[in-house]
C-alpha cells in the first residue's frame, strides 16, 4: 500500500504540477491576450477620438455652412423683394415715359401747327401792313390834294 500511496502521491504531485503549469500557461496566455485586447482597445479608442474630433469639425463646418446658407437665403429674399419693388417702379416709370412721349408728340404737332399759323399770320400781317402803307400813302396824297384844293379855293375866293 505504501507503493500505492507513493504512486498516488506522485500522481497527485504530477497533477498539481500539471495544474500549476496549466494555470501558469493560461495566465500567460490570458495576460498576452489581455495585453493584445488592451492595445486594440487603445488603438480603437484613439481612432474613435480622432473620428469624434473629425465629426466635431465637420459639425462646426456644417453649422457655419448652414449659417451662410441662411444668410444667403435672406439676401436672396431681400433681393427678390427689391427686384419686385424696382420692377414695379420701372413699370410705372415706363408708363409715365410713354405718356410723356405721347404728350411730347402731341405738343410737337401742335407746335408745328402753331408755327404754320404764325407763318400765315405773319404773311397776313405783312400784307395788311403793305395795304395799310398803301392806304396811308393814298391818304397823304388825298390830304395833299385837299390842301391844294383848299389853297386854290382860298385863292379863287380871294380874287
Amino acid at each position: 500500500m505504501n507503493i500505492m500511496k507513493k504512486d498516488v502521491n506522485f500522481v497527485f504531485f504530477i497533477l498539481i504540477i500539471a495544474t500549476v503549469v496549466s494555470f501558469a500557461g493560461f495566465t500567460a496566455y490570458y495576460q498576452i491576450s489581455f495585453r493584445n485586447i488592451n492595445v486594440e482597445y487603445d488603438t480603437k479608442l484613439a481612432e474613435l477620438n480622432k473620428v469624434t474630433t473629425d465629426l466635431l469639425e465637420k459639425k462646426s463646418l456644417l453649422l457655419q455652412t448652414t449659417t451662410e446658407l441662411d444668410t444667403t437665403k435672406k439676401g436672396r429674399e431681400e433681393l427678390g423683394q427689391r427686384y419686385d419693388t424696382l420692377k414695379g417702379e420701372r413699370d410705372v416709370l415706363q408708363a409715365e415715359r410713354d405718356t410723356l412721349k405721347e404728350n411730347l408728340y402731341q405738343t410737337r404737332a401742335e407746335l408745328e401747327q402753331k408755327k404754320e399759323q404764325v407763318t400765315t399770320l405773319t404773311t397776313q400781317v405783312a400784307a395788311a401792313r403793305s395795304e395799310a402803307d398803301e392806304w396811308e400813302s393814298r391818304y397823304k396824297s388825298c390830304d395833299d390834294n385837299l390842301d391844294t384844293c383848299r389853297a386854290d379855293l382860298a385863292s379863287c375866293q380871294a380874287g
